[in-house]
């Protein structure tokens, strides 16, 4: 009876162990927004700065506002990627001389999330 007791306890100890280990190695996904900007024909445009913004949010509970701006170029295939902490609501400013667009990007938690904007 003893050693049954000693068996089941040390699957339990086992188990515990495993279900734990396995939660410690779980770690939280990016959340990306790759941006790419295209020209009126659809060509890839390298080098326009890339702006996401959101201004104009904040939290109801404790009233405190989101300033979020970043800026990045584009590379080589017309593409931004921007990495976030959180989901958001951002709006997109694409700028290459004279040239401009504009859009806004959903990003979803853990998840990369693919923009499209013209610029004209």
């Amino acid at each position: 009876m003893k050693k049954i007791v000693a068996q089941v306890a040390g699957i339990f100890l086992l188990m515990i162990i495993v279900t734990l280990s396995l939660q410690s190695c779980s770690k939280e996904e990016e959340t990306i927004g790759v941006i790419t900007v295209l020209d009126s024909l659809g060509n890839p445009v390298t080098s326009a700065t890339v702006t996401l913004w959101q201004d104009t949010s904040h939290n109801p509970s404790t009233g405190a506002q989101s300033n979020v701006r970043v800026t990045q170029l584009t590379g080589s295939s017309g593409t931004a990627e921007f990495t976030f902490a959180l989901e958001a609501y951002l709006n997109i400013d694409a700028v290459k001389g004279t040239k401009t667009g504009k859009a806004f990007i959903r990003l979803k938690q853990g998840e990369t999330v693919n923009q499209t904007v013209y610029i004209r």
